[in-house]
């Protein structure tokens, strides 16, 4: 792939003696074998966790940073401060070191937000709804720019700028103060705001590997719904007036939006170890994992460990094969055919054309 001539490849993109990414004209870029795969090989693992929810439901049940599960029992290491609970003290300080002394300030400024209002929280996602279209949420984003800079320059006093071009410095306001007020008496989402922060804190803690992020498939229509569509507005709002002031130069409708975008169809759901299918705990983006193409009758299995997928051969796989992962959860995948092409439709936007579809 990067020899002369050739489509070099895309930044994060996953690498291998096994295998190699390719354009494809019917699946964008897709992973094939470059030599003969032998069944129970370890392909690849992913490693690289750009962002991650746990479910605010499941915050006590699962680890913030190990996503451990002992069948629904609390977790007994507990951070109330920053919303999170613990397998052990080794992942807690595994978790403080990852998202540094900013990332720990503000998921405290977060959960002192969130905590007691966690009820006014709807479901992410409500399958049936109409998806807003790229114009609508162009609108709806832009709607937020008058007061994203009011709370700008309330947040940041003097040293904020204004908008009208002079580059004064402009003293904040009854006016500014107001538009922080309005922003926190809106409706919180704490698991759409909690994908948000993750995001945003990965962004700011590996500047050098955000293009692995701006490579990947993207949707100019991400939300799954109006409602969702607003959490994520007012959540951009929430952060502008809570966030220590460092991240709010990192902050913007556009890093937002991005994120979201390429989160749509790259995400992984974070389940129980023990069974694909018992509970969903949230989801996380793993770049390098997202070159995998879904087919109904996958010849790689996948299974997370801790923070890391880990990526074998489920069969034996021949040389120009291409390398293929299921986005079906254990149950989804018993599904008839018509369920099936309903399921990955609705969730990740596309109609299955794998050899299992085909057969029917």
């Amino acid at each position: 792939m990067d020899s002369e001539g050739e489509t070099p490849l895309p930044p994060g993109a996953p690498t291998s003696s096994l295998f190699e990414v390719r354009h494809t004209p019917h699946s964008g870029r897709a992973v094939f074998a470059t030599k003969d795969i032998a069944a129970d090989t370890t392909v690849f693992l992913g490693e690289d966790l750009t962002l991650d929810v746990v479910l605010r439901e499941y915050r006590r049940e699962v680890c913030g940073e190990c996503f451990g599960y002992d069948r629904g029992r609390e977790l007994g290491v507990r951070d109330n401060t920053v919303g999170f609970a613990y397998c052990s003290e080794e992942c807690r300080n595994r978790w403080r070191e990852r998202v540094g002394e900013l990332g720990v300030e503000t998921w405290k400024a977060t959960e002192k937000l969130v905590k007691g209002r966690s009820k006014e929280d709807a479901d992410m996602v409500d399958v049936g709804l109409p998806r807003p279209k790229a114009k609508e949420i162009q609108i709806a984003w832009e709607g937020s720019a008058g007061q994203a800079a009011l709370i700008r320059i309330a947040r940041e006093g003097e040293v904020a700028r204004d908008t009208n071009g002079t580059g004064e410095a402009v003293k904040p306001t009854k006016q500014h103060r107001k538009a922080v007020q309005k922003a926190l008496l809106q409706p919180i989402s704490p698991d759409v705001l909690t994908f948000c922060i993750s995001g945003i804190l990965w962004k700011y803690n590996n500047p050098d590997k955000w293009d692995h992020v701006l490579a990947l498939a993207d949707s100019n229509t991400p939300y799954h719904n109006y409602d969702d569509l607003r959490a994520f507005v007012r959540s951009y709002l929430h952060m502008l007036a809570v966030c220590p002031l460092p991240l709010l130069p990192h902050i913007t409708s556009e890093t937002i939006f991005l994120l979201s975008s390429r989160d749509s169809h790259n995400s992984f759901g974070i389940r129980s170890l023990e069974d694909d299918g018992s509970e969903f705990f949230g989801y996380g983006c793993w770049p390098s994992a997202s070159y995998f193409n879904h087919s109904c009758g996958p010849n790689i299995e996948k299974e997370r460990i801790g923070r890391e997928w880990h990526f074998r051969a489920g069969r034996q796989i021949r040389v120009g094969e291409e390398l293929c992962i299921t986005y079906l959860s254990g149950e989804e995948r018993k599904l008839n055919r018509g369920k099936r092409m309903k399921t990955l439709k609705g969730n990740w936007g596309f109609e299955c054309g794998c050899e299992r579809c085909e057969e029917v």
